[in-house]
């Protein structure tokens, strides 16, 4: 290419480039540190896109859980914060919109996970499982006896 159209190129692509950011069309993603958790989340045109949100801990469920609730929070502060600042720049409208709407439509995955809690009759059937296994080829009567008395619950 000559000189000329090296020149007509990089004005094209700066225009390019200037039109992509006015309307937000290129896809970006941003990890954000809110309250010591790291946040990822992706937008495009101006729009928090809510499967971004946190999908890099998707396969672990506590992990994402803690981080949409967080990502949750660092949207409303964000907008609030932003709310309080005069536009001093064309992206700042455009920012605060995107991060209130994310405040007022983007719902965290809440989970609580803990121990299943298990039934008398389950620790009973346990107990006789495990009775059953230590008197397994033994003749020792007080491990049978402890297995007749652990299963007799369950009967």
């Amino acid at each position: 290419m000559d000189p000329v159209s090296y020149l007509f190129s990089a004005y094209l692509n700066l225009v390019q480039q200037q039109v992509s950011d006015h309307y937000g069309a290129e896809p970006k993603t941003l990890v954000v540190e809110y309250e010591r958790e790291q946040v990822p989340f992706a937008f495009q045109f101006w729009q928090i896109q809510p499967k971004s949100v946190c999908r890099s801990y998707e396969q672990d469920v506590r992990r994402f859980s803690q981080c949409t609730v967080k990502a949750a929070a660092l949207f409303q502060t964000l907008c609030d914060d932003l709310t309080r600042q005069d536009d001093s720049s064309w992206q700042l409208p455009k920012f605060r919109t995107m991060y209130c709407s994310a405040a007022i439509s983007y719902r965290p995955m809440i989970a609580e996970i803990g121990d299943a809690k298990q039934s008398p009759a389950k620790l009973a059937e346990r107990a006789c499982n495990q009775a059953i296994l230590a008197a397994m080829d033994s003749d020792d009567e007080t491990l049978l006896a402890l297995r007749d008395k652990a299963c007799a619950a369950v009967q």
